[in-house]
């Protein structure tokens, strides 16, 4: 095979689509139900979803023979359409991973909050409704075209995702923060309460490893950036420095030493969230999606990635102490519930944690600021195109901004 020909298998585009939905559907409603048809569409625009086929399936169903006809309105996700998204993403491995996430960890955290007094009605709900899940229709197959999981469609109940390249208020921002730190701090009571379901959590959460391929040429265009501009200039050596050390991969591998290490989401940006609003207009609820890159990890490093990725440009202006301050305080509150020694995590602490994590999480910022700003349209990006966009794309004025803005706080807060 020659270079040319392999380079053009890696940027084709496969059609992907969901076939033999009712056995899929029967694994978690019953053997009984009947999918009387269904339709699929494209459930996001190009430049909006990089790891995965998003489809919006709307099914009509009926939960025995002679039931009533139901619509059962589903989000379907499948491989991405080319074998470099499936190699850089590591489709199989990452598929399972999630799989996990909504069969058994989340499940687990619930159970072990009822044994605590946690009421039905207030128990972590965090996720869309799961309807199944698989790896392919062969079972003699690993994974292929035919992987899927099948969740509810939150936009069919007025849920809703911030703008990427702008990120969400205060209002959107607590909400999140909230239930970001009741996820880490669950985890952290997995640990403490019931050690050997954690081990199984635990290892569920190790990642494979990163595709090294490339990275060089991907902080090039980052590096100019802060070349060019005056307010970034004075500091590109010390940005250099830590944007070229290859040590990046193994770090962010490595398990966390200490108490504060949990199950972390490791994708926590505008994109993986959704809101919803009450009958008032008051924003009342959060879910999380995209769960294929959880991670046993530092928990402060992940409320840092959110702060300065998926905030808009007013609370980071004013908002982010306030934002640390409510995240350690809802954090502590649940480890209390669940009856943990807190000591070990006091506000001290929790500060310093901040410093061990500040060189990775600059290096995840500044690569995922530029595909937050990016123009989809000006830069052509789509599935075929977006390594080539990865090394090339030197980002807009918006990027320059947000950039500038990162650089200076790190370097504020004595951080790199």
């Amino acid at each position: 095979m020659t270079m040319e020909t392999k380079q053009k298998e890696q940027i084709e585009i496969k059609t992907i689509a969901l076939y033999q939905l009712q056995p899929l559907l029967r694994s978690t409603l019953g053997n009984k139900l009947i999918v009387e048809n269904y339709t699929t569409t494209s459930f996001l625009p190009p430049g909006e979803n990089y790891g995965s086929t998003i489809l919006a399936i709307d099914a009509i169903i009926r939960r025995e023979e002679k039931s009533e006809k139901e619509n059962l309105h589903m989000i379907a996700k499948m491989a991405p359409p080319t074998e470099f998204q499936r190699r850089v993403f590591n489709s199989p491995f990452t598929f399972r991973k999630e799989i996990f996430v909504y069969e058994r960890l989340l499940p687990y955290y619930r159970h072990m909050e009822k044994e605590f007094g946690v009421n039905e009605s207030e128990l972590f709900d965090v996720i869309p409704k799961y309807y199944g899940s698989r790896l392919s229709l062969d079972p003699e197959i690993d994974f292929d075209d035919n992987a899927v999981i099948l969740l509810e469609n939150l936009k069919t109940r007025d849920y809703y995702t911030g703008k990427r390249d702008i990120g969400v208020d205060l209002d959107h921002s607590k909400l999140a923060v909230r239930a970001l730190a009741r996820f880490h701090a669950l985890g952290i009571a997995m640990k403490h309460n019931k050690p050997d379901e954690y081990n199984i959590i635990r290892e569920a959460s190790k990642c494979p490893e990163i595709i090294k391929d490339g990275f060089t040429e991907y902080y090039i265009p980052i590096l100019k950036k802060l070349e060019e501009n005056p307010a970034t200039r004075i500091h590109y050596d010390r940005c250099a420095v830590i944007l070229k050390d290859e040590s990046f991969f193994e770090e962010w591998l490595a398990e966390p030493e200490g108490e504060w290490a949990t199950i972390i989401h490791k994708d926590f940006w505008v994109n993986n969230m959704m809101f919803h609003r009450d009958q008032d207009g008051h924003v009342d609820d959060v879910k999380f999606i995209d769960f294929q890159n959880y991670m046993y990890s530092n928990p402060v490093g992940e409320i840092l990635f959110f702060l300065h990725s998926s905030t808009d440009d007013n609370v980071r202006a004013n908002n982010l102490e306030e934002l640390t301050d409510l995240y350690y305080e809802m954090f502590i509150s649940v480890l209390l519930k669940m009856k943990c020694d807190i000591k070990p995590f006091s506000r001290e602490s929790f500060n310093e944690q901040f410093l061990s994590v500040a060189k990775i999480e600059f290096i995840h910022l500044c690569f995922m600021i530029k595909m937050l700003t990016i123009d989809v349209d000006k830069t052509n990006l789509n599935n075929s195109t977006i390594e080539t966009v990865m090394t090339r794309y030197e980002g807009n004025e918006m990027y320059t901004k947000r950039l500038e803005s990162l650089v200076l706080y790190f370097v504020e807060q004595n951080w790199i």
